[in-house]
């Protein structure tokens, strides 16, 4: 993982040779009426040292990403983008970069709350303002492009966010159950949560109890909201305990052990599992000496357990 990129959105590990140097992350509160709905702002700027693909994986949670310096491609694709907002997925995703400064602006999102910003279906894993056929978003990309600091942009998205906070209908049951379901999923401690009695993960059933749904209906629920199914997420979620266990374990813990402790059948699981999301198995990214970043940290937590109360935000 490139050192110093802590509680960002998503997590980069260097691919081919460029690499970033000279780089300085840091993270931006939103508007104060945004807080239960935006966990942050960040900018991130760098500089690439050549062409390369970093790849990128979800960190629970869709974001938002307005690229400064330099267009980029997305899984070598032709097409370059400027704007792009990401849905949450268990999919890699390769951004294409060029030699030279490599600037983002972005807003990361409280799990279940992008949709109270960008209610149109996401035709793909991420999308441009032109594939959503949003004008405002279209308008907004432009603004903040051509902004002339920080804070312009901070204002910009504060002004936007705001706009459509006030045109989402007000006491939205769905947004209450998530918020429950959530307070449960992911504690104070930023680790995935387990009951109490046992070493297992929730279940979606467990998570369907939560929120007094079927199963059936709480899936769909919670696709339409978050944008995976509830198991799924939990697989994430696990996935970014185990990266944690790697980062911070002081007991040398066997590879094993982690996959225990983390709800994994065998330390096979586990390997197949982190192949499947970052590309990488848990003794390759030991080897490289990468620096995992903590996806569910203390500092975001507390606003996801908040009550999401649509009413009287503003």
């Amino acid at each position: 993982m490139i050192k110093g990129l802590q509680q960002t959105f998503r997590h980069f590990y260097r691919k081919s040779l460029a690499q970033f140097i000279h780089m300085e992350f840091i993270t931006i509160p939103c508007h104060e009426s945004l807080r239960p709905f935006i966990r942050n702002y960040w900018m991130l700027s760098s500089m690439c040292t050549g062409v390369g693909t970093q790849q990128i994986f979800s960190n629970g949670t869709a974001s938002l990403h307005f690229y400064l310096s330099q267009d980029v491609r997305l899984d070598d694709g032709d097409r370059h983008y400027r704007a792009v907002l990401f849905h949450q997925n268990l999919q890699k995703i390769g951004v294409v970069t060029v030699e030279g400064e490599f600037d983002i602006f972005g807003a990361e999102f409280v799990p279940f709350c992008s949709r109270v910003f960008f209610p149109t279906e996401m035709p793909d894993i991420y999308a441009s303002p032109e594939d959503l056929h949003d004008e405002e978003f279209a308008t907004l990309n432009m603004d903040i492009y051509e902004a002339e600091s920080t804070e312009e942009r901070v204002a910009l998205l504060d002004s936007f966010f705001l706009k459509r906070l006030a045109q989402f209908p007000e006491g939205d049951i769905n947004m209450e159950r998530l918020s429950d379901v959530f307070d449960n999923m992911v504690p104070t401690d930023g680790s995935a949560a387990h009951p109490p009695h046992s070493q297992n993960e929730f279940s979606p059933a467990d998570l369907a109890s939560a929120a007094c749904l079927s199963q059936k209906q709480f899936t769909r629920i919670f696709n339409k909201y978050v944008g995976m199914n509830p198991k799924s997420y939990l697989r994430l979620l696990r996935f970014h305990k185990a990266l944690m266990e790697l980062h911070s374990s002081a007991d040398n813990s066997s590879l094993t052990n982690i996959a225990w402790r983390c709800g994994y059948y065998d330390l096979a699981h586990m390997t197949s599992d982190f192949r499947d999301i970052c590309g990488s198995s848990p003794s390759e990214l030991i080897q490289h000496g990468q620096n995992l970043t903590e996806a569910f940290g203390q500092k975001f937590s507390g606003l996801m357990k908040k009550k999401i109360k649509i009413e009287n935000m503003i």
